[in-house]
């Protein structure tokens, strides 16, 4: 199984999109008004599918273009956000 610290080793840009997810649960605690199904569909979503997963740009890593590299990933960074509708997320 793949682990965080080792998507991150292996794709820097996912240490970023992490920042960005914290930044955005911070946010998303105080407004009434957050969605998941916005956050996910619109931002985050976009923001992983070209790091990990099937639709990934092609790189040095073969592993970050695997299903489990993709579950691992969205795992992690759904896991930082305010709890509730992210278990749908796929």
């Amino acid at each position: 199984m793949i682990t965080w610290p080792e998507l991150t080793a292996a794709e820097p840009r996912l240490a970023e999109l992490e920042k960005a997810v914290r930044l955005e649960a911070a946010s998303a605690e105080t407004d009434p008004m957050w969605s998941f199904s916005r956050y996910w569909s619109y931002t985050l979503r976009p923001a992983i599918r070209p790091l990990v997963g099937w639709h990934r740009d092609t790189g040095a890593h073969p592993h970050l273009e695997t299903e489990e590299a993709w579950h691992a990933a969205i795992s992690h960074l759904i896991g930082l956000l305010p709890a509730g509708e992210g278990l749908w997320a796929s």
